[in-house]
């Protein structure tokens, strides 16, 4: 029981971070900085964030996956699909392609904090 708890915290956790990294790339390129700054920032922190969620991404799918009967884990991974899809794609409008990430951070965020705080407390559901 622990051990499958665990996985489904490691789902839950892979996915909480990359929709906190997009959220934190989205406001880091929201705030006006010169391009020196932008670019140290860009190099010391949105490289090794971005790095690091897509490894993050790659095991939340994974795992989501594996634990297939979780519904929001399915959401997560459709969620994540999409917004891997819309933005290599850069499909529709500047003002579309600028609010998919605060979305699907807001969304990730808002799933993943339902489970570690509410749901991560109950049953796990039937395997």
């Amino acid at each position: 029981m622990k051990g499958r708890r665990s996985e489904y915290d490691l789902a839950y956790g892979c996915f909480l971070l990359c929709g906190l990294m997009v959220l934190i790339i989205s406001a880091m390129s929201a705030i006006p900085m010169d391009s020196g700054i932008a670019g140290g920032l860009g190099f010391l922190v949105a490289i090794p964030l971005f790095l690091t969620s897509l490894v993050a991404m790659v095991s939340g799918l994974v795992l989501s996956v594996r634990l297939w009967k979780d519904r929001p884990l399915v959401i997560l991974s459709g969620m994540s699909i999409l917004f891997i899809a819309e933005f290599l794609t850069e499909y529709g409008s500047t003002a579309f392609y600028n609010a998919v990430p605060v979305v699907y951070g807001v969304g990730v965020v808002a799933i993943s904090s339902v489970w570690f705080l509410v749901l991560r407390r109950r049953q796990l559901p039937q395997l």
